[in-house]
């Protein structure tokens, strides 16, 4: 009778790994997924600006207009104001006329330099919206919402595209300490309509006074 086979010599499928094999393994896979998270994060981060900085570039074209039509118009109404009038109307036209001028061309410059140093905090603005999204999922679903509509309303203008960071601003309102250059270029980009069609409706209406001294000198 041919002897029992020896299964203490055969390797047992069974073994239980040892715990430096585990924690090795578990160790490698979490460490790949920090990274992928890591460079997820870094690319959306980085799309984001990039958004942002094709809508400045269009807001600072747009400013620009904005800003000879504001300059004409009012000084022309101011001006023509000042040679129409006399006495007592001409003080408080002087007051009035230079008021409003003040207004109109100072909304877009006030634009133009809090759209300028949101430029220059290009490299700040990444990291904060790398920490903004790091923090919890919903300002991350948040700032994903964002870039998908910006990136797929690039033919729109800059009023509607504006208006999509403002769930981005809302995301942010209560920690300016900690985003101080997101939400300096949120605050830019959200307020930039309303300055521009505040200098634009005293534009039009500098013109029209325009047009009365005018005739008032000729006549």
């Amino acid at each position: 009778m041919n002897p029992p086979a020896d299964h203490e010599s055969e390797p047992n499928s069974d073994e239980v790994l040892e715990p430096d094999a585990v924690t090795s393994g578990h160790d490698a896979r979490q460490s790949a997924s920090t990274g992928d998270d890591v460079f997820d994060l870094e690319d959306l981060a980085q799309r984001a600006v990039d958004v942002l900085f094709s809508l400045l570039g269009r807001a600072k074209l747009l400013a620009r207009g904005v800003l000879i039509f504001a300059a004409v118009t009012c000084l022309l109404g101011f001006g023509l104001g000042l040679a129409a009038l006399s006495g007592g109307a001409r003080t408080v036209w002087l007051l009035i006329g230079g008021f409003f001028t003040v207004i109109s061309i100072g909304a877009v410059l006030v634009a133009l330099l809090r759209l300028g140093a949101v430029r220059r905090g290009g490299e700040a603005l990444v990291d904060e919206v790398r920490t903004l999204m790091s923090g919890d999922l919903e300002s991350e679903r948040t700032v994903v919402e964002t870039v998908e509509s910006t990136e797929g309303a690039q033919d729109d203008g800059i009023v509607k595209m504006s208006q999509q960071f403002f769930s981005l601003k809302d995301a942010v309102s209560g920690h300016t300490s900690n985003f101080a250059a997101l939400s300096l270029a949120l605050s830019s980009i959200t307020s930039f309509p309303g300055l521009m069609a505040l200098a634009t409706v005293i534009g039009f209406g500098m013109l029209a006074i325009a047009g009365i001294f005018g005739l008032i000198l000729i006549f």
